[in-house]
C-alpha cells in the first residue's frame, strides 16, 4: 500500500549540498503499517522544512521498496541516513533489523522520551504522519545512540524466557482461580488446564537449558552468573536474556539505569524533599528477573547480606532494602560478565 509522497523542495540548494547533507528520518510503527518521514539537515546543522514521506505495509516483503525509495527520492547514501523509531512492543524489530543490515544508523528509543519531546514542542495533533515527523525532528535534534540487533542466539533466548514468564503468570492465575472456586466441576477443569500448563513450563525450561548449552558464549556467561550466590540456572538465563550484551553498557550504573534500578531524587528548594525511590524507568522484565534472586542473596550472599544489614540498621524499609539489593546484585552480575571472571567475595568485603 503506497500513499502519496511529498516531493522534496530543493529550492535554494545545489546538487552538491544535497549530496553532502545528512538526513534524519522518523518511522511511526504500527502492526500493519510504517509511516516514514525524512528530513534534511545541511552541513551547517540548520533545520530546514524540506521533507519526503511515505507509508508502506509493515511486512518484510515491503522493506526492499523502502530502501529503493530512499535511494530514489531522498538522493543520499544509506550510510548518511539516521532513522529513529519508538519501541512498539516488538513491531519495530523487523524493520529496524533490516535497516541496520543496509548500513543505516538506527535508534530505537523509549516512547517516554519522544512523548516528553512532543510536549516540549506543544504538539496539539497526534496522527501517524505527525508522529513520524516528530520522531525525525527528535532524531535530528537529539542524535540518539545507535541500536544494535541481538544475535540469533540471544533473540532465541529472550523469546523463550519471555514465553516461560507468560506461562508462569498463567499458572499463578489458574492457581488463584482454583483456590477461589467452590464448584467441583469447574475446579476439575481448571486442574486439568493447570497440569497442561505445568507440563509446558517443564518442556520450555528444558528447551531453554538446551538452547544455552548449544551456544558456547551463552553457556559460559550462565556459568559465570551461577557463581554468584542467589543466582540459579533459571535466574541466570533470565538475566542474560533481558540484559543482553554487557559490552553495550559503559558501567554497572548504566546497566542499573537500563533496568530502572537507579534512585530517583525529588528535591526542590527548601520545601520539597521526598524520599528517593527506584526510578523504574527501564526494563521491568529485568527487574522482575532480579527480585527473587535478591531476596535469596540477602540470606546466602555474604556481600549483599552485609549490605542489607547495614541498610536495616539505618532504619530502611524492607522494600527499600530489596530494591537496593537488586541494584547491587545487578552490579555484581555486570562485573562478572564484563571481566569474564567468577564471583569473588573478597572484592566485596562488607559491601
Amino acid at each position: 500500500m503506497d500513499s502519496a509522497m511529498t516531493a522534496p523542495d530543493r529550492s535554494g540548494s545545489s546538487d552538491a549540498s544535497a549530496n553532502t547533507a545528512t538526513r534524519a528520518a522518523g518511522i511511526d510503527v504500527s502492526k500493519a503499517s510504517l509511516e516514514i518521514v525524512v528530513l534534511c539537515r545541511d552541513a551547517d546543522h540548520k533545520d530546514t522544512d524540506r521533507s519526503v514521506s511515505r507509508s508502506i505495509p509493515n511486512t518484510e516483503e515491503e522493506f526492499d521498496k523502502l530502501r529503493e525509495w530512499i535511494d530514489r527520492e531522498v538522493e543520499v547514501d544509506l550510510e548518511r541516513v539516521h532513522v529513529c523509531l519508538e519501541a512498539s512492543g516488538g513491531y519495530e524489530r523487523p524493520v529496524a533489523r533490516y535497516l541496520h543490515e543496509q548500513n543505516v544508523t538506527v535508534s530505537v528509543v523509549n516512547p517516554r522520551r519522544t512523548s516528553a519531546y512532543a510536549d516540549s514542542r506543544l504538539n496539539r495533533s497526534k496522527t501517524d504522519p505527525v508522529d513520524a515527523r516528530l520522531l525525525a525532528r527528535f532524531c535530528q535534534r537529539e542524535e540518539p545512540s545507535s541500536w544494535q540487533p541481538s544475535s540469533s542466539e540471544q533473540k532465541g533466548l529472550k523469546d523463550m524466557t519471555r514465553g516461560l514468564q507468560s506461562l508462569k503468570k498463567e499458572r499463578d492465575r489458574l492457581k488463584n482461580q482454583i483456590d477461589r472456586s467452590s464448584n467441583p466441576t469447574v475446579t476439575s477443569s481448571l486442574q486439568s488446564v493447570l497440569e497442561s500448563v505445568n507440563e509446558q513450563i517443564d518442556q520450555l525450561e528444558k528447551a531453554i537449558d538446551e538452547h544455552v548449552q548449544s551456544c558456547q558464549t551463552l553457556a559460559r556467561k550462565r556459568e559465570l552468573l551461577e557463581t554468584i550466590p542467589g543466582i540459579g540456572s533459571t535466574s541466570a538465563a533470565l538475566v542474560l536474556a533481558e540484559l543482553g550484551d554487557s559490552e553495550r553498557f559503559e558501567s554497572a550504573r548504566q546497566a542499573a539505569a537500563y533496568a530502572g534500578l537507579t534512585p530517583a531524587h525529588h528535591e526542590s528548594g527548601s520545601s520539597v524533599h521526598r524520599k528517593p525511590r527506584l526510578s523504574k524507568i527501564g526494563s521491568s522484565r529485568l527487574r522482575k528477573a532480579l527480585y527473587f534472586p535478591a531476596i535469596s542473596a540477602l540470606r546466602c550472599n555474604a556481600a549483599i547480606k552485609a549490605f542489607g544489614d547495614r541498610l536495616a540498621e539505618r532504619g530502611k524499609a524492607k522494600m527499600v532494602i530489596i530494591g537496593a539489593a537488586m541494584r547491587k546484585l545487578l552490579h555484581i552480575c555486570y562485573g562478572v560478565l564484563k571481566n569474564q571472571a567468577p564471583f569473588d567475595a573478597s572484592l566485596h568485603p562488607g559491601t
